[in-house]
């Protein structure tokens, strides 16, 4: 291995890897650096027990863009999509909600707790709808930067604006979306809480949120934009990332694991390469970091070569996470006392959200709101092993449990203290709606956000990098100025979830930061 390549990526999460495996495909000479001994970041398949394994992290291949999917040809090289076709909602009284991917299933579903709201759902999903698919061309668009009135940067807005001449109302349905709360969201539709929490629910989920506060609307769409549904990849996340690996090694794109950068090299305001801990430096041409924004900068990067306002902003950026996931190995999978497969019109629901009401939703935000954890959390019990043999022994499961609230930092107390207690409230709620669930546990592996941090280097433990949040979204994301997956510092790029469109296992920022490396190679190439 020489140490002078064209670009160097620094962390082989997803997004690095697939920045990589695009810039190779391009002809550049591209080093991955990975900090752990696995490649991934936080889609990851591990054996956290002898004889199970999960995807330790990030558990839905459904946000994976399928342009990145053909370009790769990620599939050639062993991805395979299973298919989760229902999600189980429990409610009180012993009874569910169960929607599938077929209507006419999810509207007998919605007419059990009203005929009216199973009347009005079909306009919703397609009022919904239209404003997703205008999303998902969003995906892929570079950043504009509205105060920025160079001639250059005029025609890309101008040239985004054309694209989009034909958008109408579904950009106003989007702004609303972005400044409604989920409840009142949904409420303009449906009279049923039943029904309300059903969607409320996705408002939650990896964020420091519950389903009344302003904006939480934007995380229904935000987690229903992906184009693959509920599904699991075979294997678990990680053949996802060892699919856009070997996809770019075929191309040359060399990767080291047990490579912890500890430092970015700038001579002249420009990335000229890396240090890592063991002392070895490696030269390049350019720079792309997957690495959270708030690690990259002032950290890998001395905050002695960046603005002063850059960096004010990036300390600004919110990124604590309040998230957790429990992997767990079972005996048995959860058997919820109100899932019966008759009403419910399925075998097994694979995929489950337990937060019956939204009251229930917005109490376990609460909790976290004034620095504590919840005395009940919302959790998604996962049993990937239902439809992937490959992932536990024969007659049993493995199961995950993700869900919120746990904040990062609790108010005069320590998580080494509480996190005992925290994991008895979950199994507590477990037991509530499917009885004698932890009477079945052989194992488990409990994530918390400092968990999170001190294994995958994300500041904060958050899953997403930082907040989906109308400040922190498209050109505000990481910080203003600074969207278009460049940086203050010459040939120095990022390509990681702290940039648009932010988290989720999509490959969209990895995919989106290559385009730009790639359009500025050429520009200096010609």
């Amino acid at each position: 291995m020489t140490n002078n390549y064209d670009a160097i990526i620094v962390g082989a999460g997803h997004n690095g890897l697939t920045c990589g495996a695009y810039l190779a495909k391009a002809g550049l000479k591209t080093l991955v650096l990975e900090r752990r001994h696995v490649i991934g970041g936080a889609a990851v398949t591990e054996e956290f027990s002898p004889g199970f394994r999960a995807s330790i992290f990030s558990y839905i291949m459904g946000h994976v863009n399928p342009k990145v999917i053909d370009d790769l040809e990620l599939e050639k090289f062993g991805l395979e999509h299973l298919q989760v076709k229902e999600v189980i909602n429990p409610l009180y009284n012993d009874d569910c909600i169960v929607f599938t991917t077929d209507m006419k299933h999810n509207l007998e579903q919605i007419a059990r707790f009203s005929k009216k709201d199973a009347e009005a759902y079909p306009a919703f999903f397609k009022y919904m709808n239209d404003s997703i698919m205008v999303m998902r061309e969003l995906l892929l668009e570079t950043p504009i930067d509205p105060s920025d009135r160079s001639w250059g940067k005029f025609k890309n807005t101008a040239g985004m604006l054309w694209r989009y001449r034909k958008v109408g109302d579904e950009m106003y349905r989007i702004l609303d979306a972005m400044t409604m709360s989920a409840y009142d969201y949904v409420s303009q539709w449906f009279e049923s809480d039943v029904v309300k929490t059903m969607l409320c629910y996705w408002a939650t989920i990896g964020c420091n949120v519950g389903p009344k506060s302003p904006g939480t609307a934007f995380n229904i769409l935000f987690h229903l934009v992906g184009e693959n549904g509920m599904g699991f990849s075979r294997g678990g996340m990680g053949k996802i990332s060892e699919a856009i690996a070997d996809s770019g090694k075929r191309y040359g794109m060399e990767i080291l694991t047990e490579a912890p950068v500890s430092e970015i090299l700038v001579e002249n305001g420009r990335a000229i390469g890396v240090v890592t801990e063991e002392g070895n430096e490696y030269r390049a041409k350019l720079i792309s970091c997957n690495t959270s924004a708030k690690l990259t900068f002032g950290k890998l990067i001395k905050e002695k070569y960046l603005p002063e306002s850059f960096m004010r902003d990036i300390k600004k950026f919110r990124s604590n996470g309040s998230a957790f996931k429990i992997n767990m190995a079972v005996d048995q999978p959860p058997q919820y006392k109100g899932f019966d497969p008759v009403t419910a019109g399925v075998n097994y629901p694979a995929y489950a959200h337990i937060g019956p009401t939204t009251d229930y939703l917005e109490k376990a935000y609460d909790d976290a709101k004034y620095g504590w954890y919840s005395s009940k959390p919302f959790i998604s019990p996962i049993v990937p092993s239902m439809i992937d043999d490959s992932l536990a022994p024969e007659g049993k499961h493995v199961v995950t449990l993700y869900g919120g609230h746990a904040p990062y930092n609790l108010r005069n107390a320590s998580w080494d203290d509480e996190r005992d207690n925290f994991v008895k409230n979950v199994m507590d709620v477990m037991d509530e709606f499917a009885p004698g669930f932890s009477s079945s546990i052989i194992d488990m592996q409990v994530l918390l956000p400092p968990d999170i941090e001190r294994i995958l280097g994300i500041p904060g433990g958050h899953e997403l990098h930082g907040e989906a949040s109308l400040d922190q979204l498209f050109f505000m994301r990481p910080v203003p100025k600074y969207a278009d997956y460049r940086s203050p510092i010459h040939s120095l790029y990022q390509c990681g979830a702290s940039t648009h469109p932010g988290g989720a296992v999509s490959c969209v920022p990895g995919h989106n930061a290559a385009r730009e490396i790639l359009l500025d190679w050429k520009r200096l190439s010609n």
